[in-house]
């Protein structure tokens, strides 16, 4: 009888500390991924280096003076860059990149991009498509097994901002993008929204964890690996890689009052990258020349309208109107908008701003009044 109570304890003992250990475990998985997006990233390449350096272009002939007297006269605060033919002929600095340590904006400021790095997003989703390594039109649960709804979604209801998920504002609970797609996998379908449009920051982040099943890669290295390595972006970085933080300006309010980061951890695919005008600038004149798609596929993405495959404006994270295209962010003080059509792109990018929303009228003047564009947010013939 003793000899079992004995065995009984020692077994007992056993399961106890092998449940401990089990739990240590799990523990430390979750403690991992969780730091793997919370922790500063330190990347190993030197792109931040001083020999990468942009400065100050104002090609001679080739840039109205009325645009720079037009921004001092706004009181811009922002960088602006533009380019002609696939050519830079202006980069320019205004203001303060940080106000409290009277610290001026240069070319090599990085402005976080907000809902922009969608447009970066839908880049990496056509790529994966011309590899034959997604379908847009597949469903949801074939790459997220575990994602389940009462609906059926398919990648192109997120893409197109159709899902009819609950929309996403930011969660104090989750840490990883994954994190956020089951927390908007549990809140379920909203019938009423359900094929409808409804702009979801959400979708985009599902769509994030996605590229990352498919790649077996992080999001942030995969983004590296494909968009900000081969077209040398050498002011581009995510939120937490420390080495580009000189670079990285302060947003504020209205009130001119500094505005703190949050939920960045979690807004991989939709929000939290820095980026300066010329780098958003050179990856669309990159796409232009067919340097990141195909020639045919590059064609159907910036100027297909009114097809089975691009029937609205809004796709891949941006819109294609017919006379031009318009990919715009707005995050935490920062705005980022981008026009370009076959002749000119032309970025602006704050850190502040009064009023609200200003920076998109200043670049609709400078677009379509000194550089005499029709206006790319409109049809044609419509005034």
């Amino acid at each position: 009888m003793n000899r079992r109570i004995k065995n009984g304890i020692i077994f007992v003992v056993v399961v106890t500390l092998l449940v401990g250990v089990f739990s240590v475990y799990l523990n430390w998985k979750h403690h991992q991924s969780y730091s793997q997006h919370q922790l500063p990233k330190i990347s190993g390449n030197a792109q931040s280096k001083e020999k990468a350096n942009y400065y100050t272009v104002m090609k001679d002939n080739a840039v109205d003076p009325k645009i720079d007297a037009y921004l001092k006269g706004k009181g811009f605060n922002g960088t602006i860059t533009i380019f002609h033919k696939g050519q830079l002929i202006m980069d320019k600095a205004y203001g303060y990149q940080n106000f409290e340590e009277n610290k001026k904006n240069t070319p090599n400021s990085m402005y976080l991009i907000g809902s922009s790095q969608k447009f970066t997003t839908g880049l990496l989703l056509k790529q994966l498509e011309s590899e034959g390594k997604i379908n847009i039109n597949d469903r949801l649960d074939k790459y997220l097994t575990w994602f389940k709804t009462e609906q059926p979604l398919y990648l192109k209801d997120l893409m197109l901002h159709r899902s009819g998920l609950k929309k996403f504002t930011g969660s104090n609970t989750a840490h990883s993008n994954e994190d956020v797609a089951r927390e908007l996998q549990r809140a379920g379908i909203q019938p009423s929204k359900y094929h409808k449009h409804q702009y979801n920051d959400g979708n985009y982040i599902i769509l994030s964890d996605v590229i990352q099943k498919v790649t077996h890669k992080s999001f942030d290295q995969y983004f590296d690996e494909k968009l900000k390595n081969p077209n040398q972006l050498y002011r581009t970085a995510f939120y937490n890689e420390t080495q580009y933080q000189p670079f990285m300006a302060q947003g504020y309010n209205a009130e001119k009052q500094p505005m703190t980061l949050k939920f960045m951890d979690h807004y991989y695919g939709a929000g939290n990258l820095f980026m300066s005008t010329r780098d958003m600038a050179k990856l669309i004149a990159n796409l232009q020349e067919n340097k990141i798609l195909s020639p045919k596929d590059t064609e159907g993405l910036l100027y297909e309208l009114h097809t089975p495959t691009y029937n609205e404006p809004y796709r891949y994270g941006f819109y294609s109107y017919d006379n031009g295209n318009r990919v715009n962010g707005m995050f935490f003080g920062h705005q980022m908008t981008s026009y370009f059509n076959k002749d000119y792109i032309v970025v602006m990018g704050t850190n502040y701003q009064y009023p609200k929303y200003v920076n998109e009228h200043y670049m609709k003047d400078i677009f379509v009044k000194q550089l005499h564009q029709p206006d790319p947010t409109k049809k044609s013939g419509v005034i």
